[in-house]
């Protein structure tokens, strides 16, 4: 009996510059890149979530994963990278037909230890066992890790803040000096102080 040949393993050149590397995407992920890749100008390919939930203790981040030509479907693993092929080969006179995919792949990050990231909710379950990660937790001097403003939110706080001026605009008397105490002379006046002798 013959062995069945293996599955070769699916995914996307990744040139680092150092040489190019393999990063394993399932083969509906690769297909997604095959048909984006048709459509012209800059595209971005979410994949999917690393957890269903999210364990307490943790948020979920996007990261760029990779910047992919479209021409090529060659990754990097940045942006101004592919811009540097993209001048000197596949668009090479043809900067405005550009065309890229950023693939952006969500994690998980640790809110008590900052910049600490995981692919899925195990290796993050596995973290919050560790010493640095219980140290942390228990950190008095560290104040929470607080969510960043939603343009949503900063747009209400913008609207909150104009509302409150107008209000204390409207509200204030016509006459600026109301609110202020006169000063008093800082010198005294002429003939109130008396005239010091110098004993002749």
């Amino acid at each position: 009996m013959q062995p069945q040949p293996q599955p070769q393993p699916q995914g996307l050149i990744v040139e680092t510059g150092n040489g190019a590397s393999v990063l394993q995407l399932p083969a509906t992920t690769l297909e997604q890149i095959r048909h984006i890749a048709a459509d012209p100008g800059a595209s971005t390919l979410r994949l999917p979530p690393p957890a269903t939930e999210i364990p307490v203790g943790a948020r979920e981040l996007d990261y760029d994963l990779c910047y992919v030509c479209k021409h090529c479907k060659v990754a990097f693993p940045s942006g101004a990278p592919l811009q540097v092929h993209q001048a000197r080969s596949c668009y090479a006179g043809r900067e405005s037909a550009r065309g890229v995919i950023r693939v952006v792949q969500p994690s998980l990050e640790c809110r008590t230890c900052p910049g600490e990231r995981f692919r899925n909710a195990m290796d993050f379950r596995r973290h919050a066992e560790t010493a640095a990660h219980i140290r942390n937790s228990m950190s008095p001097l560290q104040p929470p890790a607080s969510e960043p403003l939603t343009h949503e939110m900063e747009d209400v706080v913008n609207q909150i803040t104009l509302l409150a001026a107008r209000a204390a605009q409207d509200s204030t008397p016509k006459d600026s000096n109301v609110n202020f105490c006169a000063p008093g002379p800082r010198f005294p006046q002429a003939g109130e102080m008396p005239l010091a002798s110098a004993g002749h």
